[in-house]
């Protein structure tokens, strides 16, 4: 049950598969039928609700829902306990031994189908070059050829022309004549270049010391979950549990421990390198920029006021306090005279940078609510 088979059902039936978008996945492809019952997700209804009916195996394939445990429970109710057993197949961590050898199949045929590919390209082309070559030594030897009979049949008209005989005097001339003339410019012969030797047959490829280490053929296509819903989703996966309502739970691999211990260990590499999708700014974030930015307010309102009752003199001479966490009150730190009695534009703008990075990882940790997620 899944809707990639609903879709090799519609294939089955003569409907062309959809243009799969960007936010298609082999979770949930696209049904852009442009066909009302199949646009609106009704067949899918349909399916869902007549599953439960019909006593029979089902295998239900989506890895999405199978690894959130509120969406299992939901899927488990419509299936009644007198009717169906409930298995869970939990297929994770290191493969066996035959998988694997599959996967290292998969991987070389598709390592010498593009070595077969790149070999028929580089034989077709060197096939065509001494296809050319072959034809200019062809035409080299045809214009030689033509070029002599050209010659004799000038030669022959001149002698019958003039006769038989010829005076000395006349061949000297005739000579100085020959020698005057350019000498003929032979085109250059078709020089033969060579050409690697490709043999007859493609050559059998083998797999990469890295190849053979991998567990999994290279994804290709769509991904099993769009990135857009797995960044939103993942923190929440989990291995099914008995309590859920399972009569049994198989782990074909990994025992359930080192499952477990997989499971985490990959959800907490992607936390690295994913984008919180869902975080917005809280009732928290909101409370404390409102009142930086009242008391900002009121900081530089007091500075005019102080400046402006002639006291800018003493603020100059008053020394500011070695340490400023000392500090107590920054409104007096003696005599009246505020701890930003003499701030420039510069000053208030360092503060306000100051106060937006320390709100932004302080209400970060609040608000992302994950305690693998400290700090940005």
């Amino acid at each position: 049950l899944s809707d990639r088979k609903l879709q090799e059902w519609a294939a089955s039936s003569g409907l062309p598969k959809p243009k799969q978008g960007n936010f298609a996945s082999n979770d949930k492809p696209s049904f852009a039928y442009q066909i009302p019952s199949m646009d609106d997700m009704s067949l899918q209804r349909m399916v869902s609700n007549l599953a439960p009916l019909a006593p029979r195996n089902y295998v239900v394939m989506e890895v999405k829902s199978n690894l959130i445990a509120s969406e299992r429970a939901a899927l488990l109710k419509k299936f009644s306990s007198d009717k169906f057993k409930k298995v869970a197949r939990v297929v994770m961590g290191e493969p066996r031994d035959e998988y694997k050898k599959k996967v290292k199949a998969t991987i070389l045929k598709a390592k010498q189908l593009k070595a077969d590919a790149v070999w028929r390209s580089k034989k077709l082309a060197q096939d065509q070059k001494k296809e050319r070559i072959k034809r200019a030594k062809e035409l080299a030897e045809k214009k030689k050829e033509m070029e002599e009979q050209r010659k004799q049949a000038l030669e022959e008209a001149k002698k019958k022309a003039e006769g038989e005989k010829k005076d000395d005097e006349k061949k000297e001339e005739e000579k100085k004549e020959e020698e005057k003339k350019p000498e003929e410019v032979k085109a250059p012969e078709p020089v033969e270049e060579e050409m690697e030797d490709l043999g007859e047959e493609p050559p059998k490829v083998q797999l990469s010391e890295e190849e053979e280490k991998l567990w999994f053929p290279p994804k290709t296509g769509m991904s099993d979950v769009a990135p857009s819903v797995l960044s939103k989703v993942f923190s929440s996966f989990t291995l099914p549990e008995k309590d859920e309502g399972f009569d049994a739970i198989q782990y074909d691999w990994q025992p359930a421990a080192k499952s477990k211990e997989y499971l985490r260990k990959w959800v907490l590499e992607t936390k690295l390198t994913s984008k919180v999708e869902d975080l917005v700014p809280s009732q928290y974030f909101k409370e404390k920029w409102a009142a930086w930015q009242k008391q900002s307010a009121e900081w530089q309102n007091k500075q005019k006021t102080f400046k402006a009752g002639g006291a800018a003199k003493a603020a100059a001479s008053k020394e500011s306090p070695a340490d400023i966490s000392s500090v107590e009150d920054v409104n007096d730190i003696g005599g009246g005279v505020p701890l930003y009695a003499n701030f420039e534009a510069a000053d208030w703008a360092l503060i306000q940078l100051r106060f937006e990075l320390h709100l932004l990882q302080d209400a970060f940790k609040k608000d992302v609510n994950d305690p693998d997620r400290v700090g940005i």
